[in-house]
C-alpha cells in the first residue's frame, strides 16, 4: 500500500551529523572569547581544521575530511596531517584570515626521497560539508504522513488501533474521501484514516485534472502568467500544483531511479559534470519599502546550478540549485553566539558555506579590533541582505562535493571517468570526494574545452576540414578506413607515443614521480556545432598502454550535460536567458526566477521528464535515457508520474 507522503521539512532527523567539537571545547571558547583578541582566538582552535565529522545516512556511519592536499600527483594526495621531527608537519596552514591554505611540506625525516610539490589547497569547512550533504539530501526526500489519530472517546476502555487491532473495531464504508472509516466496537466513535495514493491520488488537491496539462505547460516553456490564464488557476494555485508535481517526481524517482541503483551495479560509469548559472530576480520582501531601507545590494544575483549526467546514456543523475531557500538569519545568530564563530578562521564554522552571511556581526569584545563604528556598519549591511529573497547563497563548492558525495553513494561502481570544464570548484571537488579511487587509479579526470568564441558556421567548417584533414593522414599512414570515427583514434594512439600530459622528474638516488604538465591535447576531429575540442587530464594515467589512453582521450566530451543545459534554458521559461531590451541596449531580467525554492524543483520535473519519458536517439537505438542505462524496460508517461501507475 502506497502511503501519502510529504515533502521533508529540516525538522526530519534524515540524516544525524554529529558535532566535530566536545563539550570542554566549547566551554573553553565561552571562556576565552573575551580575554583573547581575535587573532589569539583563531590561533588557539585553528588545530580543529583536520578534524573529522561523522555522519550517519541510512544506517551508516561516513567521515567527511576534506582539507588534505587535492592535488593528484602529489605524494601526499588525500593523506592526513602528520608530525614529522622537530616542528615540521606535513601540512603548513598559511594565508590571510579570510582565505586560509595549507600548503604541503617536505619530510624532514627523507630529505633525498621524492619530495612533495609544495600544492596550495584552500581549507574548507568540514561541518559545512556535512550540513550540504544533508540539505541536498533533504529536499529530494519525501517522508510518509504520520497523523495522529484518535480512535476512542475519553470515557473508552480501550486504547488500541485498527492497525494493530482490528477485531476492535468495525469497517463502516469510505469517507467522501475514499479513505477507510472505522468504528471503535465499545465506544462507537468513527474515524477517518488518511487514504492511500491508489485510492485518492488528488487528496487534499482542488482542479484536480489540470495536472497533466500543468506539467505540460511547465516543460514547455509556458509562462506562468500564460499557464494560470489558459487553465484558469490563479498564482497561489500554480505553486500548489508546483509542488504537488515536484512530490509526485519524487516519489516516482524514489521507486525507479533510486531502488534501481541499489540492484543495479556498473562495471565503470562516464559522469559529466558542469555548472549552469542564472540570473536570480533579487526582489524585495513585501513590506520593505526603497525609500525607507535604501540599498546598493545587486539586483540580479548569479546563481550556479550544479549538473551531472552519465556520459553514453544523457542520464541526469542529479541537479542542484547553489542556493539554501531555508536558512534563516535566526538560526546563523544563534550558532554565530553559541560556537563563536566570529572569532574562528572560516575553516571551522557550521555556516562557512554561506560565505560572508555565514557569520552573523557581533559586539566587538574588549579585546576585539573592530570599532563599534566598523561593527554597525558591517551589521547595515547584513540586515539589508535579509530585506530581500528568503535564503541565502551557498558557495558552489560546497554544493559540488555534497552533490558528488550523494552520487557516490547512490551509484554502485568501482571505476569511475569524470569529464568537465575547467573549473576550479569542479576538480577540486571531484579530487577531494574521490581521493581513494583517484589514489588507487579506480577514477580519472578529464577537462574538456572548446572555443566558445567560434560562431556556427565556423565551427562547421572546422568539422568539414578536421574530415578532410583524417582522411589525408589516413592516406599517408596507408590506412584504408572510411570510418573517420577510428581514423581519429588512430591518429590519437600515433599522437599519445610522443604527448606527455605530465612532467618526469627524477631524485638523486634515481626515485621517478611525475607533475600535472598544462600540455593538453587536441582531439582530430572537429563537433558540427562547437568545432574542436581540447582535452587534459588532471590524474596519472602513465600506467595505461597507448592503445587504452587513446580510447579514454577519444570518448571525452560534454556532450551529455551540455544537451540537458539546452533543456533547462528551452524548457523552462523562468531559467531562459536574459531577453534584450527594446532597445538593444542592455539585458532584461523580469522574467527571471526570484524563488529558488521553485527553480530547483522545476528542473527536477524536468530531470524527471527528460531521464524516463523523452526518448533521446544514440546511435541507432532510440530510447529513454533511463533505458539506454539499462534502469528502466519502457517510456514513461505523465500519468506514470502522477498518478503512480
Amino acid at each position: 500500500m502506497s502511503k501519502m507522503k510529504r515533502l521533508a521539512a529540516t525538522n526530519d532527523e534524515l540524516m544525524r551529523i554529529e558535532s566535530p567539537f566536545s563539550e570542554d571545547e566549547l566551554n573553553e571558547r565561552n571562556d576565552l572569547y573575551d580575554k583573547l583578541s581575535p587573532k589569539q582566538f583563531r590561533t588557539r582552535f585553528s588545530k580543529g581544521i583536520f578534524q573529522p565529522v561523522k555522519i550517519e545516512l541510512n544506517g551508516k556511519i561516513y567521515t567527511i575530511q576534506v582539507n588534505h592536499c587535492a592535488n593528484p600527483f602529489c605524494k601526499h594526495y588525500g593523506l592526513e596531517q602528520m608530525n614529522y621531527k622537530g616542528k615540521a608537519k606535513r601540512y603548513k596552514l598559511s594565508g590571510n584570515d579570510a582565505e586560509k591554505v595549507i600548503i604541503c611540506g617536505n619530510d624532514n625525516r627523507n630529505q633525498d626521497g621524492i619530495p612533495s610539490l609544495n600544492c596550495t589547497t584552500r581549507t574548507k569547512s568540514n561541518w559545512s560539508v556535512a550540513t550540504e550533504i544533508e540539505r541536498l539530501n533533504r529536499i529530494n526526500t519525501i517522508v510518509p504522513i504520520k497523523p495522529d489519530y484518535v480512535f476512542h472517546k475519553e470515557t473508552c476502555s480501550l486504547e488500541t488501533t485498527p492497525f494493530l487491532n482490528p477485531k476492535d473495531f468495525y469497517k463502516r464504508g469510505t469517507s467522501t474521501s475514499n479513505s477507510q472509516r472505522y468504528q471503535c466496537k465499545t465506544c462507537k466513535k468513527f474515524t477517518n484514516v488518511l487514504p492511500d495514493k491508489k485510492r485518492n491520488t488528488g487528496y487534499h488537491q482542488q482542479r484536480n485534472d489540470v495536472l497533466v496539462k500543468f506539467a505540460d505547460h511547465l516543460i514547455n516553456h509556458v509562462a506562468v502568467s500564460r499557464t494560470c490564464h489558459l487553465l484558469k488557476i490563479g498564482r497561489g494555485t500554480y505553486y500548489s500544483k508546483l509542488e504537488w508535481l515536484y512530490r509526485c517526481c519524487l516519489e516516482f524517482l524514489e521507486t525507479r531511479e533510486t531502488k534501481a541503483f541499489e540492484k543495479k551495479p556498473f562495471d565503470e560509469i562516464w559522469v559529466n559534470t558542469d555548472k549552469m548559472m542564472y540570473v536570480l530576480n533579487n526582489v524585495r520582501k513585501k513590506g520593505e519599502s526603497i525609500k525607507s531601507k535604501p540599498s546598493s545590494a545587486e539586483k540580479q544575483l548569479p546563481t550556479q546550478v550544479v549538473i551531472s549526467s552519465e556520459h553514453h546514456s544523457r542520464y541526469v543523475f542529479r541537479a542542484d540549485v547553489c542556493f539554501d531557500w531555508e536558512i534563516a538569519k535566526q538560526q546563523i545568530l544563534g550558532d554565530t553566539l553559541f560556537y563563536k564563530d566570529d572569532h574562528l578562521n572560516d575553516f571551522l564554522s557550521k555556516n562557512a558555506r554561506f560565505n560572508q552571511y555565514g557569520l552573523h556581526p557581533i559586539k566587538p569584545t574588549q579585546n576585539d579590533t573592530q570599532t563599534m563604528e566598523e561593527y554597525f556598519r558591517q551589521l547595515e549591511e547584513y540586515n539589508m541582505r535579509f530585506v530581500y529573497v528568503d535564503g541565502l547563497h551557498v558557495n558552489q563548492t560546497y554544493t559540488t562535493m555534497a552533490h558528488l558525495w550523494l552520487i557516490k553513494q547512490m551509484i554502485k561502481s568501482p571505476k569511475w571517468r569524470f569529464i568537465t570544464d575547467d573549473d576550479n570548484s569542479l576538480t577540486t571537488s571531484i579530487n577531494r570526494i574521490f581521493t581513494e579511487e583517484i589514489k588507487k587509479k579506480y577514477a580519472y579526470l578529464f577537462i574538456c574545452r572548446v572555443n566558445k568564441s567560434l560562431s556556427r558556421a565556423d565551427a562547421f567548417k572546422e568539422y568539414i576540414q578536421s574530415i578532410r584533414d583524417l582522411r589525408e593522414w589516413g592516406k599517408s599512414k596507408g590506412i584504408e578506413e572510411k570510418d573517420v570515427q577510428l581514423l581519429a583514434y588512430y591518429f590519437l594512439e600515433e599522437q599519445l607515443k610522443a604527448h606527455k600530459f605530465h612532467k618526469e622528474n627524477s631524485t638523486l638516488y634515481g626515485d621517478t614521480y611525475n607533475c600535472y604538465a598544462k600540455n593538453p591535447i587536441e582531439h582530430p576531429l572537429g563537433m558540427k556545432d562547437r568545432g574542436k575540442r581540447i582535452i587534459d587530464c588532471l590524474t596519472d594515467m602513465t600506467h595505461l598502454p597507448t592503445g587504452i589512453f587513446a580510447q579514454f582521450i577519444d570518448k571525452v566530451n560534454d556532450n551529455s550535460v551540455n544537451a540537458f543545459l539546452q533543456e533547462i534554458r528551452r524548457c523552462i521559461s523562468v531559467l531562459e536567458r536574459p531577453l534584450v531590451t527594446s532597445r538593444g541596449d542592455g539585458k532584461s531580467y523580469i522574467y527571471s526566477n526570484f524563488n529558488p525554492k521553485y527553480a530547483q524543483m522545476s528542473i527536477t520535473i524536468l530531470r524527471t521528464f527528460y531521464n524516463f519519458c523523452q526518448p533521446v536517439k544514440i546511435g541507432d537505438s532510440e530510447k529513454t535515457p533511463a533505458q539506454h542505462l539499462g534502469i528502466a524496460n519502457k517510456a514513461y508517461k505523465w500519468e506514470d508520474i502522477i498518478y503512480k501507475r
